[in-house]
């Protein structure tokens, strides 16, 4: 009796540290706007680190970046990093620290808007959550996704000045990739055991391609993993 008596209480415990070192306090609703401007970068090369919540990239402002984040858990504040070394600017934008979990409603919202001039290497690491990523307007060189769980819209469907290389790794979930009708664009794709939909491509040999590819100046070159979720590509 006394053994089982001293398990339950190692039990009760080991429980209560879990929950005190696991469990994030939920507090107001704070709102941060943030700007960062270009300081005379001629390119940049730009980093999303986004661990849970959702978030929203567009373009549309003469800054480098100018973003709205709200967030009721402190250690969620975003921690926003520029740096210009010669005429290339280096941007980093990092959820603070995602560990543990809410004792509630945690909220986490990222409202980003780009600029749409500047040539820009894009790498957006997303955790788990919801995405719209519209960046048909930016001047893109390339961009890397990467996707953990939820549900991601990603459009760079814009007409690109230079080739583009993209490569999109897939998680759990579900992900729709909108791509130009009249810009070559070509798919390389690893399905994994996920699933991707191409309905509007060509296949061609272990590629998918549209009808404009081989007929254009610029080429758009689709590296995509599937994992284990679904991805969706359709021509606009």
């Amino acid at each position: 009796m006394k053994k089982i008596k001293i398990v339950l209480e190692l039990a009760v415990l080991f429980f209560l540290l879990f929950v005190s070192v696991t469990c994030i306090p939920i507090g107001e609703l704070q709102e941060d706007s943030r700007t960062v401007e270009l300081e005379g970068a001629r390119f940049v090369e730009a980093r999303f680190y986004f661990g849970a919540g959702q978030i929203e990239i567009f373009g549309g402002t003469k800054n480098l970046l100018e973003g709205v984040f709200e967030y009721n858990i402190e250690r969620w504040r975003p921690e926003i990093n520029y740096r210009l070394e010669g005429a290339k600017g280096f941007l980093s934008v990092r959820q603070g620290d995602s560990s543990g979990i809410p004792a509630g409603n945690g909220r986490n919202y990222w409202d980003i808007y780009l600029n749409e001039d500047i040539p820009l290497d894009l790498m957006i690491d997303m955790g788990a959550g919801e995405g719209e990523l519209d960046l048909k307007a930016l001047n893109l060189t390339s961009l890397d996704i990467d996707i953990g769980v939820g549900e991601l819209e990603v459009d760079i469907s814009g007409r690109y000045q230079n080739d583009l290389d993209v490569v999109i790794d897939g998680g759990v979930g579900s992900t729709t990739v909108y791509l130009p009708r009249d810009t070559g664009v070509i798919v390389q794709a690893d399905k994994g055991i996920g699933s991707i939909s191409s309905r509007d491509f060509i296949k061609k040999g272990k590629y998918l391609v549209n009808e404009a590819y081989g007929k254009t100046d610029v080429e758009i070159r689709v590296d995509i993993d599937a994992g284990i979720g679904s991805i969706t590509l359709k021509l606009r």
